[in-house]
């Protein structure tokens, strides 16, 4: 997971909207009020119930797997079969989220490159250059598939990595996309190393053929003299 919990806290919101934001704050008010924290910060029951007093009807286990699931901001820290407790990976990066107003606005750059980032697929195009590089021989294919990448994808990894690598809350990000612009450069360095092979092995063959027939026509000479 990338970046701080207040950044995933964002992100979350800025998914999940309003939604997000009434179960995260029902959730910290639920563990303010809790005194005995043995189970956790607050229970799926609690939840529940101070949404019946709100008079909202919702049901926010969608909402609190993927609060856990995608963007570590709660924990279980105890489940049975008619229990289900959390706790909040840093309450107070949370709360600086979800009390503060128009969160979109306050640092839409870094939303940007959370946004951007998580588009690109990078887990997918890392296992990709890693089959390049293991891979006992590229294709023809295969260096077709490379160069749309390396003219279409990587100039937009790069200019994200330049903007990603500026900001401290990017920075893992940053790290991420620099993996693969490394990866991409030695696939780059195997499939020219390729080629020059190739002409080296060509030019042998060629430079061996010529000796032949120059040796053939001074035996020929020799016999004929």
């Amino acid at each position: 997971m990338l970046g701080t919990v207040r950044d995933r806290t964002l992100e979350a919101v800025l998914k999940y909207g309003d939604k997000a934001k009434y179960v995260i704050k029902v959730a910290i008010e639920i563990s303010e009020e809790n005194e005995n924290k043995e189970l956790g910060d607050f229970s799926y029951k609690q939840l529940i119930e101070k949404f019946n007093e709100l008079n909202i009807n919702y049901d926010p286990r969608m909402v609190l797997r993927a609060l856990e699931k995608d963007y570590g901001i709660i924990q279980t820290t105890y489940k049975s079969s008619n229990q289900h407790w959390w706790k909040f990976i840093d309450i107070e990066q949370t709360k600086q989220v979800v009390f503060e107003e128009n969160i979109e606005e306050e640092e839409p750059e870094i939303s940007l490159i959370i946004i951007q980032y998580n588009s690109l697929s990078v887990k997918e195009i890392e296992k990709k250059l890693m089959f390049y590089l293991k891979k006992p021989k590229l294709n023809d294919i295969d260096k077709r598939i490379f160069s749309n990448l390396a003219f279409d994808l990587l100039p937009k990894i790069v200019e994200l990595y330049n903007r990603a690598s500026q900001m401290e809350e990017t920075y893992e990000i940053a790290e991420n996309l620099r993996k693969i612009i490394s990866l991409a450069r030695r696939v780059s360095m195997r499939i020219s190393n390729e080629k020059d092979h190739g002409k080296g092995f060509h030019k042998e063959e060629v430079e061996r053929e010529d000796y032949n027939a120059n040796s053939l026509r001074l035996s020929n000479s020799e016999n004929n003299f």
